[in-house]
């Protein structure tokens, strides 16, 4: 089953020159708890409500750091036809929550995050359960 169906579309997002802090609210407001970073409007990072938390609780001023300030390296991201057992695996082996998704000209689609993981994996399990046992016909 592919990871399509369970990308949230509306992903929030920020211009790379926003606060923390405004990143911060936004997320609050929206419920979530990543923003797709974006320079030139292009996917170029996240920001996590972790990196928001980690800098409170090392005393940094929200309002001075920009989130460009806390986007490490290069963005992984990965296609709406991504395997949803295939993105678990990624998940778990990176340590990432929420994983960007792009269409094949790299414009965002949308965030997969570790909760449309698990609606994801719910639902294919029932419909595996659903799936009748191999019945065997009458020639």
């Amino acid at each position: 089953m592919e990871i399509g169906p369970f990308v949230t579309r509306s992903a929030l997002t920020v211009e790379e020159d926003a606060t923390l802090r405004d990143a911060a609210v936004s997320m609050m407001e929206r419920g979530v708890g990543s923003a797709v970073v974006l320079t030139n409007g292009k996917p170029s990072g996240i920001v996590t409500d972790r990196e928001a938390l980690g800098a409170i609780a090392q005393g940094k001023d929200a309002t001075a750091c920009t989130v460009a300030d806390f986007v490490k390296g290069k963005l992984a991201t990965v296609v709406a036809s991504l395997d949803i057992l295939e993105a678990a695996r990624v998940m778990r082996q990176k340590g990432f929550r929420h994983l960007v998704v792009v269409d094949d000209q790299g414009e965002l689609m949308g965030v997969f995050s570790m909760r449309d993981l698990v609606v994801g994996l719910l639902e294919e399990r029932a419909s595996l359960l659903a799936e009748p046992e191999g019945v065997e016909g009458t020639s």
